[in-house]
């Protein structure tokens, strides 16, 4: 559980950071998604779930500060938590190349969903333009910031893995 709220915690604080600090963005105007990096690497890390329950949580933050629809970014960020702690089972961690497919990846399912979205409900909810230049630069702009919160977060990772307690035998 404690894992669980440090990484929530922390994803929002990012949401904060890509709000404020980052609102004009960083290469035309693309804004890097922190906190998405951030639950990918407790996603990763945690083959349990409780990457999936932090990306939930976060996401209703980030619902609750933007002007979408509740559930929607919850959605967004438990897909990617969910196909992440599935890709962990099969992967092992390394330093650059599987941070930046993860991030990349994310950011693809990312802008898909957001579309199936869009054309599901009709509503009036930032889709991603999946044919852009800024997608694209998304794409990269998150692959490279998830390499390097992945290299971060390594240094604290037992902070946002969940180790059960085991019983005296």
């Amino acid at each position: 559980m404690k894992s669980i709220l440090i990484s929530s915690a922390l994803a929002v604080l990012m949401l904060f950071i890509q709000s404020t600090w980052l609102s004009r963005g960083v290469v035309l105007g693309v804004i890097p998604n922190l906190a998405m990096s951030v639950l990918l690497f407790t996603s990763f890390i945690n083959k349990n779930g409780h990457g999936i329950i932090a990306a939930f949580m976060t996401g209703i933050v980030a619902d609750m500060l933007s002007a979408s629809p509740i559930g929607y970014f919850a959605f967004l960020f438990s897909s990617c938590a969910y196909l992440t702690t599935l890709t962990s089972y099969v992967t092992e961690k390394d330093a650059v190349v599987i941070p930046f497919l993860l991030g990349a990846v994310a950011t693809i399912v990312m802008g898909l969903l957001s579309r199936i979205l869009l054309w599901l409900f009709s509503a009036d909810i930032h889709a991603y333009q999946i044919f852009s230049v800024e997608f694209g630069v998304e794409l990269i702009m998150n692959g490279l910031f998830t390499t390097f919160i992945f290299f971060l977060l390594s240094f604290i990772q037992p902070f946002f893995e969940h180790s059960p307690k085991k019983a005296l035998p």
